[in-house]
């Protein structure tokens, strides 16, 4: 997952967010990362494979912010530059929500770099933008955006 996060990173926010920050990022530091934050929380998460390689992944769980109305967050999906545009990202948006129903959670949120020239296709699977908000990242202030499923049935499957 790790080097699947790293590329798609260096791959779609060159340009975006300062690139000190890409060229600096790791496979290494990234996997313990992601093994701090598997920690203590009740996180699920999917790998997307073709030919036993994977080439993409889903994580989420319960929203971080305390949001009342939306109970789930997407944390992170990221696709292979390769192997976006074929419905990779769609099943994975889908086996996540159908488990977040399984876990009693119907609602579900994301937020995503507004520069990031893939957020769209929240709106494609049915998303609807809520909030436009600065964040802090890197010692910049950039935009992201939040998108949101009141109910996570009626995402495009």
């Amino acid at each position: 997952m790790s080097c699947i996060y790293v590329q798609t990173w260096q791959d779609t926010y060159l340009g975006v967010v300062p690139y000190g920050y890409l060229s600096e990022m790791t496979v290494s530091q990234h996997e313990k990362a992601f093994l701090r934050e598997l920690r203590g929380r009740h996180i699920v998460s999917y790998v997307a494979e073709i030919n036993h390689r994977a080439v993409g992944f889903i994580t989420g769980g319960y929203e971080r912010n305390g949001d009342q109305i939306y109970m789930g967050e997407i944390y992170t999906l990221y696709v292979m530059k390769k192997h976006q545009r074929r419905g990779i990202g769609a099943k994975l948006v889908s086996a996540l929500a159908n488990q977040f129903n399984h876990l009693g959670l119907y609602s579900m949120l994301v937020q995503v770099l507004k520069q990031n020239p893939y957020r769209h296709f929240y709106i494609k699977i049915n998303g609807v933008h809520l909030q436009t908000q600065p964040i802090s990242f890197a010692g910049e202030i950039l935009e992201a955006e939040t998108y949101g499923w009141i109910d996570s049935t009626l995402i495009h499957r």
